[in-house]
């Protein structure tokens, strides 16, 4: 799952600086700067915060979007409903009356430093920051629902992330015994953020067809996922960023302007340490 990340000014402004468009890049600062505080070192999802996403409709430009995908046919907040749309599974995300229209029609970045994944272990449960290894700002793949202006001043979407299958490294930190499965986010290359966005003639490389009127697509394409996994990351244990995470370690709050992703050591982990090891 992803519902803790790292969001920097200057990653959401890096995709529009990449391609050398100045002006968009202090466009989407003047407008982030009316709905939220970058950066923020922890941001939860399930406070539905407010952050910049590159759409398929405006692919050089940041519209805003509140996290957690609000469907169309639902008329109300994300924290309204009964269920949890801060991540979509890319298997199931166009069957899923929640998701199916935004999967096929609406798909979006968003740009981030990193996220943080909780690790299960004998002596307790250890957050961890995961980051690129080359520490570039990091592309998740998204789909979102377009809200009314009228309603939402000018937050144009609600979004949620798409999540896969974990890579290696995932398995070994997103391990709790309670999920049937190991994920984590859809990250993208430069090269698979042009066809995520802007994919009408690389459809076949990124989606697999359905055949049927119903629905365009079933699922993502398994090479694209493939491609996504084998981007190498690097992570290290972090701070508490919630209350009674730790059994052995006694949990503070974090102090204002700390950085929750720097990293931390936890005594019991020093001997004998093997990120990989599950449960001990």
């Amino acid at each position: 799952m992803c519902y803790d990340i790292k969001a920097s000014l200057e990653a959401q402004k890096s995709r529009a600086q990449r391609s050398g468009n100045l002006d968009a890049a202090q466009e989407i600062e003047a407008l982030l700067s009316r709905h939220t505080t970058l950066p923020q070192s922890h941001i939860n999802g399930f406070n539905h915060p407010v952050l910049g996403i590159y759409t398929d409709e405006l692919p050089g430009s940041i519209s805003l979007g509140r996290w957690g995908l609000i469907p169309h046919w639902f008329q109300g907040l994300a924290q309204e409903l009964k269920f949890n749309t801060l991540n979509a599974r890319a298997e199931s995300m166009f069957e899923k009356a929640a998701f199916a229209e935004a999967a096929e029609r609406h798909r979006g970045i968003l740009m981030i430093d990193g996220f943080y994944e909780h690790q299960h272990r004998s002596s307790g449960i250890y957050p961890h920051f995961i980051y690129r290894k080359d520490h570039k700002p990091m592309a998740l793949a998204c789909i979102f629902e377009p809200m009314p202006n009228d309603k939402h001043n000018d937050i144009a979407l609600s979004f949620s992330i798409v999540t896969i299958q974990a890579n290696e490294l995932m398995r070994g930190i997103h391990n709790n015994p309670r999920l049937k499965q190991a994920r984590m986010p859809l990250i993208l290359t430069p090269e698979m953020e042009e066809q995520w966005l802007l994919g009408e003639g690389q459809k076949s490389e990124i989606f697999i067809s359905s055949g049927t009127r119903e629905s365009k697509f079933q699922s993502l394409n398994e090479k694209f996922v493939r491609r996504s996994q084998e981007i190498v990351l690097d992570c290290h244990t972090v701070a508490p960023l919630r209350k009674k995470s730790i059994k052995t370690t006694k949990s503070t709050d974090l102090k204002q302007g700390q950085d929750a992703s720097a990293p931390f050591n936890y005594p019991e982990l020093s001997q004998n340490w093997d990120l990989f090891s599950g449960l001990n």
